[in-house]
């Protein structure tokens, strides 16, 4: 049998397979080269710089003062380039062998800080954090049992509350988040004109205040109230125009022309999401609006980028929380017709996100 012959009518079926059995390595492989710094050093080379593995084993050396072994990096490179993550160029020397130097891609340049100092390399580390691992080794639970939820077994408590617990993870965390919505937000704003004739905004459970504060930024004349937890808002940013509040968005909301929601109803079961709307109805002017920023499942579950990441942040919702999960658009339009909302529009999409506009009237 030569080399180019299969051993099956199944092998390709058997490749996915053995892939998904070890593809967990993935990730763990990409946070150790954040961890080293290779995103920066690629990143930092420039457009069409190519560098080999002793070259960057050589800055991360500088940087750590200590050595860094330029095999081992290489292991790490090559798998990070066969997801295009880094490219890979392929020479032979005089010996036969294969020298190889890597350079940055569009993807790679999501995992080192931009202009305004973000990344999604604080996401990558919260989302491979030891307790959430350890909450994946139990997703099989909340099928046998609704009320299982993965990480409460190890824990007590969901993810959530576990992070406010941890202040090295909390740090992570709203840094995760605060980077994750600057990204989201600057290219969202690049289009989307719905907040131009509003003259005041709540964004429901807002963190720090870094959305509004990109919002602001667009619309300084705009009114912002950044609703969240006392203990939150304690720390939150100081911008012009911008107010924190605190409170719970079960018990009510602040009054506004629109309320901003993101990754908020993707934390709660279909009933605590309606009182959630609710209250945001009646903090709302007869005219008023929800602009809503979730993770949009399709009915299908096709295999395009967008599907998995929703499919997969579903599943993390499942580890996470007891109640949480992403939803299809009927779904969402059920919850607003369900808060007293006469309307659901889809207005805008950024990636996997997408922009829901619910209307009082």
């Amino acid at each position: 049998m030569s080399p180019q012959q299969n051993f099956g009518d199944d092998e390709a079926g058997m490749l996915q397979a053995l892939q998904m059995s070890v593809m967990v390595t993935l990730p763990f492989t990409l946070k150790a080269a954040i961890n080293l710094g290779v995103p920066k050093i690629l990143v930092d080379a420039g457009p069409g710089a190519e560098l080999t593995a002793e070259e960057i084993a050589t800055s991360i050396a500088k940087v750590s003062n200590c050595c860094a072994d330029p095999k081992n990096l290489d292991r790490i490179l090559r798998i990070l380039a066969s997801h295009n993550v880094v490219t890979e160029n392929v020479s032979k020397d005089a010996n036969d062998s294969a020298q190889r130097s890597y350079g940055p891609t569009s993807t790679l340049k999501y995992f080192t800080d931009n202009e305004d100092g973000v990344s999604l390399a604080p996401l990558l580390l919260v989302t491979s954090e030891p307790v959430l691992l350890a909450s994946y080794q139990n997703l099989h639970l909340p099928v046998m049992d609704v009320n299982v939820e993965p990480h409460g077994l190890d824990h007590g408590m969901n993810f959530f509350e576990y992070v406010a617990t941890d202040a090295k993870l909390e740090k992570l965390f709203n840094k995760a988040m605060n980077d994750h919505s600057n990204i989201k937000m600057s290219a969202l704003l690049k289009n989307y004109r719905g907040f131009e004739n509003l003259t005041s905004l709540v964004d429901v459970g807002g963190g720090l205040g870094s959305t509004l504060a990109i919002i602001l930024s667009k619309y300084p004349n705009l009114r912002g109230i950044n609703f969240d937890q006392p203990q939150v808002v304690a720390n939150g940013l100081q911008v012009p125009n911008l107010e924190h509040v605190g409170g719970d968005f079960f018990a009510s909301v602040p009054e506004a022309d629109a309320v901003f929601m993101k990754w908020i109803l993707h934390d709660w079961d279909d009933e605590r999401c309606v009182k959630i709307l609710k209250n945001v109805w009646r903090a709302l002017p007869p005219h008023g609006k929800v602009i809503n920023l979730d993770a949009l499942m399709s009915d299908n579950s096709d295999p395009s980028p967008a599907t998995k990441i929703s499919l997969y942040i579903d599943m993390i919702m499942m580890a996470c929380s007891p109640s949480g999960k992403e939803r299809t658009l009927s779904q969402f339009k059920k919850l607003a017709a369900d808060a007293g909302f006469k309307r659901v529009e889809l207005v805008a999409k950024t990636s996997h996100m997408s922009l829901l506009e619910f209307y009082k009237n």
